[in-house]
Formats: C-alpha cells, sequence, structure tokens
C-alpha cells in the first residue's frame, strides 16, 4: 500500500508543478507583452525597458526551474507507478529541455506549456 501512497503522493505534486508551470506561463507571456509595448513607445523611460527585461528573465529562469523539477517528477512517476496514467498536462513536462532563452531581440517568446 505504500507504493500506492506514494505514487498519489507524486500525482499530487506533478498535478501542483503543471498548475504552477501554467501560472506562471501565463505571467511570462503578459510581461513579454508588457516589454513589446514598452519598447513600442518612443518616450519610454529606458529605466521602465530594463526593469521589465529583469522581471521577464526572472520569471523565465523560474520558468526554466518548474520545469525540470516537473520532468523529474515525472520520470520519477514512471519509473514507481508503472502503468498509473500522467497526470493531464504532466507528459509536456517531458518534451521540456534544459534551454537559455536568447533575449537577443527582446521578442515575445512561445513557452511549452503542459
Amino acid at each position: 500500500m505504500a507504493a500506492n501512497d506514494d505514487c498519489v503522493r507524486q500525482r499530487n505534486l506533478i498535478e501542483s508543478q503543471v498548475a504552477d508551470f501554467r501560472r506562471l506561463s501565463a505571467t511570462v507571456a503578459t510581461t513579454e507583452r508588457q516589454l513589446a509595448a514598452l519598447k513600442a513607445d518612443p518616450h519610454v523611460n529606458p529605466g521602465a525597458i530594463i526593469s521589465v527585461r529583469e522581471t521577464l528573465s526572472a520569471e523565465e529562469e523560474q520558468l526554466a526551474e518548474i520545469a525540470a523539477a516537473g520532468k523529474a517528477a515525472v520520470e520519477e512517476f514512471q519509473g514507481e507507478c508503472v502503468g498509473q496514467t500522467l497526470p493531464p498536462g504532466a507528459a509536456e513536462f517531458l518534451l521540456t529541455g534544459p534551454s537559455t532563452p536568447d533575449r537577443s531581440d527582446d521578442g515575445p517568446r512561445s513557452t511549452p506549456a503542459p
């Protein structure tokens, strides 16, 4: 029974990570739009652009951390809970890989969402 309890705990963890990833993905998209709007404004204070870039960078770093933790949790779930279905959205974590966003143009980025 302990193995089943572990699978339930892992499933709950993954569901939480999927929700966190989706929420933060939405926040990143909003920040990207905010940055694009600032860059389009010829009268914007350059400090505002720098601040939003820093925010976006921090958000993307946190998103990558959630994706890496989610991928590890899914792989562990698959190894220990053989035959059980993954929670909705969890399989998308397996498609994420280590990547460093290219900020050379600061354009909107699409982020894979579970």
